[in-house]
């Protein structure tokens, strides 16, 4: 048989979406690839049953140069027999809705001093809500579901909702304090997530002040169940007071331990924080940390979009909001997805030249900022003061 009559189809864990631009995005490997229209115009012919001799007729001169770098990195598979794969490129809006942060429940087993929802509670989402939310997440290009709480493993149907999730084609991070994971719970997550991210908030003593005593160590034996379990692991840190010494211990840490990345953010005085502002370092004093870190976060932006322009929120009850921080300001909910997206993105997402920081030289690599952090500084198209220490400018302070 000639390789002509093979059938290329699209490998598991890749899917075809049309963004602001087209991509195929890998779900375990969470990268994007970027492709022009006639590359994806081949890749919807992809699906295990259009045999590749009328592919390379119809795609062009550069067609058999496109199969093989595919092939090299595991995007398509040949078949000497027709497999037909399911391709649909679903098309997102304008901005792409990418990532969705899905709170399931406020129940929590910590109290930690700087969480911004406050006292924890004993509310949950229902399976019903949550799949119906998922379904339209998928059906508008989505790509990452970040499932977070509270604590997410305290939902009392936990393993229902993950089982929802096996009809979508959706890279799922579970957002957890770590403490709950012992090697059994590690085990079971390793059939339903591809990452798991941790917050570790200093190097022992410094966690256990801000999340309570004996919490790092539990998280960190979490972290290692994960890890042997197989699944890949990142953490998230907030700088504080107590743990401004540690930054370099923790780079080290963490380098070791392989996380995939390591979030570092500064807490907005908000929740618990405001009654324990002995934790908040100034933003002069905490912009620094923030060169510690590693890897992507959701909150990036494309175009000319300030900070989050492809993310959103889901809270317990189905409202939508531009992040956690903006629960209290809902644009909608999860009922229609589609139709919150585009009041959110017209309520609250601005033109970088909108803000009050617009013709500053470094608009473009901060993004203005986070836009709650501006809110409680001087107003919502404010600087964000941190970005501002951060990147060394001063003249908008």
């Amino acid at each position: 048989m000639s390789e002509s009559e093979f059938y290329p189809s699209l490998a598991p864990g890749f899917v075809l979406r049309r963004l602001e631009v087209p991509f195929i995005y890998d779900i375990p490997g969470d990268e994007l690839y970027e492709l022009d229209d006639e590359a994806y115009e081949f890749i919807k012919k992809c699906d295990g049953k259009t045999p590749i001799s009328k592919n390379i007729l119809e795609a062009g001169e550069d067609a058999q140069e496109v199969i093989e770098y595919m092939q090299n990195e595991g995007i398509i598979l040949m078949h000497e027999f027709a497999q037909p794969v399911e391709i649909n490129g679903l098309q997102s809006p304008v901005p792409s809705l990418r990532y969705l942060l899905l709170n399931i429940t406020n129940r929590c087993n910590l109290a930690c001093r700087h969480c911004y929802l406050g006292k924890a509670g004993h509310d949950e989402m229902e399976p019903g809500v949550f799949e119906k939310t998922v379904s339209q997440f998928e059906d508008m290009g989505g790509l990452k579901l970040m499932i977070s709480g509270g604590e997410p493993l305290m939902h009392s149907k936990f393993r229902e909702l993950m089982d929802i999730l096996s009809s979508y084609k959706l890279r799922t991070v579970l957002l957890s304090n770590g403490t709950l994971i012992d090697d059994i719970t590690a085990k079971k997550l390793s059939a339903y997530v591809h990452e798991v991210q941790v917050s570790i908030d200093g190097t022992g003593s410094s966690h256990d002040l801000l999340r309570g005593n004996g919490s790092y160590e539990k998280a960190m034996k979490g972290i290692i169940n994960l890890k042997n379990a197989g699944i890949p692991v990142s953490v998230a840190t907030m700088v504080h007071r107590y743990n401004k010494g540690e930054f370099d211990g923790m780079q080290k840490l963490f380098s070791n331990m392989d996380v995939v990345s390591w979030g570092v953010d500064i807490p907005c005085e908000a929740g618990n924080l405001s009654g324990n502002r002995e934790f908040i370092l100034d933003a002069r004093d905490a912009a620094p940390f923030l060169e510690y870190g590693f890897g992507e976060a959701a909150h990036e932006s494309t175009g000319n979009f300030t900070c989050g322009s492809h993310l959103c929120s889901v809270a317990v009850d189905g409202s939508v909001s531009r992040c956690g921080f903006f629960d209290e300001e809902p644009v909608g909910d999860a009922g229609d997805l589609g139709s919150a997206w585009d009041k959110l993105c017209k309520d609250y997402l601005w033109m970088l030249d909108r803000l009050d920081c617009a013709d500053c030289g470094v608009i473009n690599e901060c993004r203005g900022g986070c836009r709650f952090r501006a809110k409680l500084y001087r107003g919502i198209l404010a600087p964000d003061p941190v970005m501002c220490h951060a990147k060394g400018v001063s003249g908008y302070l």
